[in-house]
């Protein structure tokens, strides 16, 4: 069947390929001119023009235009650019456009609506593409001086093959800096009137690394900036960064807290017997076999033992081959209030034991007790598996928010730096890749469906489903570009994603209490074969423990220590009730 779908899954993939748009083959930049008037309150309106030539009639319908907020200064330090978007215009005309976040700043789409009922596509000829903005925050002191800094080239389009000019319409007083009037490689400035510089930049020329262009002021020529501004900036400067580390420190301090209460307390000299009362011998047999598959049956013997012991049933002996019989426990729930609470009292694990000998058919009103396991391990393993998180004391709600809060600070920041779907994509991948791994490890977490549909929809979505979904996550991640702003915070994000996955895979980290337990059950053995001390020898001591004793294999060896210990006081051999007579 795989083999039968991997051919028409690998064409729609080429298909999918070959129409993703290609902007050189459908536009071509002519000229891109741009104007920045700037204020004596540090601000300047943008207007830029943009001559683009549509060279096929079947087209992506418009062009994004990148909007720089993101700069550094002299001394390093990254500054974010205020930014309000005034006009978006075609052919002198108001003009559809939609905005994405961006780490340099904003991607800004001008052009025809795609949507389901409406043609995306230009005609083709020769449009105009205009777009005027204000830009805030660019002026910076120095001393006492104060620096405007622009940058060379305002907005950028797909393809560097046209000449581009840029006017600056200054205050008076400014002195352009030396230092860029060297930069002769870069672009050509030109003071074309005494308030006004003129910059050319050659065809072919990188965009994003052209220098900043500087003027010099002296101080007060522009409005004091206040104290609460100076804040807002220092804020609006390192926000980015702060949510991008925020998530990694709380999920590093969380996972570095609860390794450290994760660690095994003391060994203990003596076994707690409180604690031994409180679980079943069910769970101390899944408990000392880590929960591998052949504890289902050492499980349930003891618990068969355990309702010998309550004297619920009686048994021919402790082996694989014991047989049951008088299943007094019938009696017991239907008497008064005070048997019933005997027989709720038993752990849900033990009383299921018993339904499951109560339902085997009798043979000279014995039944063999091994027999009822079959096709009792699963419910067996859930049913003690809950005792055992009842244990832990419920849902981990801070692990949960932990969780959620990393989440949501990584959501974030890919939605600032404009890779929210990319960052979706990256998780889906992993989120299959687990699921597959899951499947392949667990296959009895995933039910398996019973009706013919429900197989083939069950087939169809684990076939086609999940490769398409593959395919088209790898096509997006294939064909999305990331640029060098980008990918320190695209690494945030990764790292975002491992935390979320290290905090939730700590839910399964045992709590301090499930620890002291499975402590407790360790030292039990070792109590059994009289290797450390324990409760003093008794009937009661024997016929309390002896459940446990079979839940850990050591029945024959506890049964050893209560014989010598009866010998020594000079007791009879004991017939107890709760065996079958031969």
């Amino acid at each position: 069947m795989l083999r039968l779908l991997a051919w028409p899954i690998l064409c729609a993939m080429l298909v999918f390929l070959t129409s993703c748009s290609d902007f050189d083959k459908e536009f071509t930049v002519q000229s891109a001119n741009s104007t920045v008037e700037v204020y004596t309150d540090g601000t300047g309106f943008v207007s830029e023009f943009f001559d683009i030539a549509v060279k096929k009639a079947e087209n992506y319908g418009g062009v994004y235009v990148d909007i720089p907020q993101r700069f550094t200064d002299a001394s390093g330090g990254v500054h974010w650019r205020d930014f309000q978007l005034a006009a978006a215009r075609r052919d002198g005309r108001d003009e559809y456009y939609s905005w994405e976040n961006n780490v340099p700043g904003y991607s800004i789409y001008i052009g025809a609506e795609h949507c389901k009922n409406c043609s995306a596509d230009l005609p083709t000829g020769l449009t105009k593409i205009q777009i005027a903005y204000w830009l805030g925050r660019l002026v910076r002191q120095e001393g006492g001086r104060e620096v405007l800094f622009l940058p060379a080239y305002m907005g950028r389009v797909h393809g560097q093959g046209a000449k581009k000019t840029l006017t600056l319409k200054l205050p008076p007083g400014g002195t352009l800096r030396p230092s860029q009037q060297d930069r002769t490689a870069a672009y050509d400035v030109v003071r074309s009137a005494p308030n006004e510089i003129q910059v050319s930049i050659p065809a072919g020329k990188g965009d994003r690394v052209l220098p900043d262009i500087e003027v010099e002021y002296p101080a007060g020529t522009f409005v004091t900036v206040t104290s609460g501004k100076r804040v807002e900036w220092w804020l609006s400067d390192h926000f980015l960064p702060f949510i991008s580390i925020s998530g990694l420190l709380i999920a590093g301090l969380f996972i570095l807290n609860r390794w450290r209460g994760w660690r095994l307390p003391a060994c203990s000299i003596a076994v707690d017997s409180k604690e031994t009362e409180s679980i079943s011998p069910a769970l101390a047999a899944y408990l000392f076999l880590d929960w591998k598959p052949g504890a289902a049956k050492a499980a349930f013997m003891a618990s068969a033992c355990h309702l010998a012991m309550k004297r619920m049933l009686r048994l021919s002996g402790l082996g694989e081959d014991c047989e049951a019989s008088d299943l007094s426990a019938r009696q017991v729930r239907k008497k008064g209030k005070v048997a019933r609470a005997r027989w709720y009292g038993l752990p849900a694990v033990t009383r299921s034991v018993f339904g499951r000998i109560e339902g085997e058919r009798p043979v000279n009103d014995r039944r063999t007790v091994v027999n009822a396991l079959y096709g009792f391990e699963r419910d067996l393993h859930q049913i003690v598996a809950e005792e055992y998180r009842k244990i832990r004391g419920g849902v981990d709600r801070t692990r949960l928010a932990t969780a959620a809060i990393i989440l949501a600070l990584g959501v974030a920041v890919a939605y600032f730096i404009g890779l929210l779907l990319y960052s979706a994509a990256i998780s889906g991948l992993l989120l299959i890749v687990f699921v597959v791994v899951t499947m392949f490890r667990h296959p009895e977490r995933f039910p398996v469906a019973t009706g013919t549909a429900e197989q083939f929809k069950q087939a169809l979505g684990l076939m086609v489903g999940l490769p398409v979904m593959v395919i088209v996550a790898l096509v997006y991640i294939g064909t999305t570009e990331v640029i060098s702003e980008q990918w320190p915070y695209l690494m945030a994000i990764l790292l975002h994603i491992a935390g979320i996955i290290a905090v939730l895979a700590m839910l399964r980290m045992p709590t301090s209490k499930q620890r002291r337990i499975r402590n407790n059950i360790l030292n039990l053995s070792r109590y059994f074969n009289g290797e450390m001390d324990g409760p003093a020898m008794s009937v009661e001591c024997y016929e309390h423990y002896l459940p446990f004793a079979v839940a850990l294999d050591v029945e024959q060896r506890w049964t050893e220590r209560f014989n010598l210990w009866r010998e020594s006081q000079k007791m009879d051999a004991c017939a107890p009730d709760w065996r079958i007579s031969s």
